[in-house]
């Protein structure tokens, strides 16, 4: 009996708040730096498995953080960060961590890594980049099922061999 593996998700979504007067506000204190958006943000593009869905209105959680540049720590949990639904299918991705994050007196910026959900497929790990300006705030999202590192592939490999060969055997007693 063999069971369906689902696909994992590959393409790019990206937000704005361009509908919206502002895209939200930052707020700071105690050493925590939070952007707080005014929901909703609107798909304003998408490609691959997102490509359905420009238009669609998202709310957004706050973000917090502790510390900048590349040793920011999340402090707020965002799983999800970000969910919507059209018909039965669900969009989502969980923010699990941030790369960097640089905050002055023109701009906004973060990277993170999180994990993407779309329903019907694999969850998949994602890049997810914020950036702020004034009032106006952007994200974007890029998903790509990612190919294993070479050791792993080479372990698969040769456990494919061996299943071969042990196959070949099998049929050669039989």
């Amino acid at each position: 009996m063999s069971s369906a593996i689902a696909a994992q998700i590959s393409g790019t979504i990206d937000f704005t708040t361009a509908p919206n007067l502002t895209g939200g506000f930052v707020t700071g204190g105690g050493g925590t730096t939070t952007v707080h958006f005014n929901n909703p943000l609107h798909v304003d593009f998408a490609s691959g498995d997102y490509s359905s869905t420009v238009g669609q209105p998202v709310n957004f959680n706050s973000i917090a953080w502790t510390g900048s540049g590349t040793s920011s720590m999340l402090t707020s949990s965002n799983s999800p960060e970000w969910a919507f639904t059209i018909g039965a299918t669900t969009y989502s991705f969980d923010l699990l961590s941030l790369e960097s994050t640089s905050f002055t007196q023109a701009a906004l910026d973060i990277t993170g890594h999180g994990r993407a959900h779309i329903t019907g497929f694999a969850d998949t790990p994602g890049m997810f980049s914020f950036h702020g300006t004034g009032h106006e705030f952007i994200v974007s999202m890029v998903v790509e099922a990612a190919a294993p590192e070479g050791g792993s592939a080479v372990v698969l490999l040769g456990l494919g061999l061996f299943a071969v060969e042990g196959l070949r055997r099998k049929l050669a007693n039989a």
